[in-house]
């Protein structure tokens, strides 16, 4: 038996066997993309725009990045799934919540227009699927809601644009990111609706809210029920805390959802999500 090595030349073949190059661990330390805009929402959510320094790979509405810096010679990721569409020339949108004592939101949130930071390539099998004519209901607690932006936006560009209704539940009004874009939307003319709801709504810094309110387990019979959903006849995508994955589900299943018709992505800050 002959053994052949790294750099080796076995008999017929083209070349050289090469021992795959290793990645230089210092280059993902290096920034690649700036903080182009700050919106500060209330004082623990802000939405960003992060501008790539290279046109990003294509990617799908759904997808997440990985948004960091450089902490004691390593890199400090997190996922951060986009608001925005591919190409994004403009940037990419994405919402953040502070984490206190989290390991790296602190330092996301203390970055301004300016600042340099690392972004990953586009990852992540939350999409939507293809050429599908049903109605779409997509459900999201909190910075959850940044995935449907973008899946909505596609949605609605479709020559064929099947009707849609964004179901978002947050503590406290003030928390309800993208609503005048959502608002804007409901009011254009398409099949989009839009259904923010609270679920403290005794709470003073909720007072003169007149929407929904409850939980999201609790409004949904509602909200099918008004938006005159078949549940047989519908998609639900959800995205937000475990709870509420699993209430939801339960609560969507009981009105006649199929399971292979609930497709979630749990996304929630804390200790094991994007502290």
């Amino acid at each position: 038996m002959t053994a052949f090595g790294p750099g080796a030349t076995r008999p017929g073949a083209p070349g050289p066997v090469l021992p795959p190059a290793r990645r230089d661990p210092t280059a993902l330390l290096v920034p690649n993309a700036t903080l182009i805009e700050r919106e500060d929402i209330t004082a623990s959510v802000a939405r960003i725009v992060v501008g790539p320094d290279e046109p990003v790979a294509p990617f799908a509405p759904g997808q997440y990045f990985a948004l960091g810096l450089p902490v004691d010679g390593r890199l400090l990721q997190r996922p951060y799934s986009t608001a925005s569409l591919p190409p994004a020339s403009d940037g990419l949108e994405f919402l953040v919540r502070l984490v206190p004592g989290g390991a790296l939101t602190p330092r996301l949130w203390g970055l301004r227009a300016g600042a340099r930071l690392r972004i990953g390539r586009p990852k992540g099998l939350f999409q939507l699927v293809p050429d599908d004519g049903r109605a779409h209901l997509l459900v999201a607690t909190g910075t959850g809601l940044a995935p449907f932006i973008a899946m909505a936006a596609e949605l609605r560009s479709r020559p064929a644009a099947p009707r849609t209704v964004v179901v978002h539940g947050v503590a406290h009004a003030d928390e309800l990111a993208f609503r005048d874009r959502l608002e804007a939307w409901r009011r254009d003319g398409s099949p989009f609706a839009y259904l923010p709801a609270v679920s403290r709504p005794a709470d003073p810094g909720n007072a003169g809210w007149t929407g929904l309110t409850g939980r999201l387990d609790g409004v949904l019979p509602a909200v099918v029920s008004g938006a005159a959903l078949d549940p047989g006849d519908l998609v639900a995508y959800l995205c937000g805390n475990p709870a509420m994955i699993e209430s939801v589900t339960a609560g969507l299943r009981r009105l006649g959802v199929a399971a292979d018709a609930i497709i979630a992505e749990q996304y929630w800050a804390g200790p094991a999500g994007f502290s």
